[in-house]
């Protein structure tokens, strides 16, 4: 489980990184893959954010990062995407003094509004993985399905041409039902709906 640390950890030993071009290590109970790649260094969550294959299996050219498994690419830089069916991989700041490679693992960003946006970029693109997982994120532990409800609602109301159809109707039947769900098929309830209006709406 990942914890906050005040500022940079130690990773590695810079020299250990050289001799290999590439680690994998523990920080702050974060995986990451460590990088040396065209005199830089680089470190990311070792987490594909597809779907989970460790990154550090990959291959590395021309500073583009490719997941061996639906070889799925990333910016090694910043952990951008060039793939809009997955996601950002999260870049880790680094830095190397007394012989050792220092890496940044504080929180940077907020999940669930990360989730949020990741929802709407799933429904802009009909992007059923992107959906299903931004659903997931949203509604773990106690999330409120009331949000992503409401972000299908403006987009499907938005952007179907012919105006309130099946995805909409499928939507608010799903959001009405889920009282009635137990607590682990609610997302999946709400995926159904949220799905069926980005495919009524593409």
């Amino acid at each position: 489980m990942p914890t906050t640390t005040p500022g940079p950890v130690r990773a590695a030993y810079l020299s250990e990184l050289e001799a290999h071009g590439q680690l994998t290590v523990t920080v702050g109970g974060h995986t990451l893959a460590l990088f040396r790649h065209q005199g830089r260094i680089h470190a990311i969550d070792n987490r594909c954010p597809h779907m989970g294959f460790p990154l550090d299996k990959g291959s590395v050219k021309d500073g583009i990062l490719t997941c061996y498994w639906h070889y799925a690419r990333f910016d090694l830089q910043t952990g951008g995407t060039f793939d809009q069916w997955a996601d950002d991989v999260r870049a880790f700041p680094v830095e190397v003094r007394d012989g050792a490679v220092w890496v940044d693992v504080a929180p940077q960003r907020d999940p669930r509004a990360h989730q949020r946006e990741r929802l709407q970029v799933g429904l802009e693109r009909n992007l059923s993985l992107v959906i299903g997982k931004a659903v997931l994120t949203l509604l773990d532990g106690d999330g409120d399905p009331v949000g992503p409800f409401l972000a299908g609602v403006a987009f499907g109301t938005r952007y179907r041409m012919q105006g309130w159809g099946q995805g909409l109707t499928i939507l608010t039947v799903m959001r009405n039902l889920l009282p009635s769900l137990h607590r682990e098929d609610r997302a999946r309830a709400l995926y159904h709906g949220l799905a069926a209006v980005a495919a009524d709406s593409a």
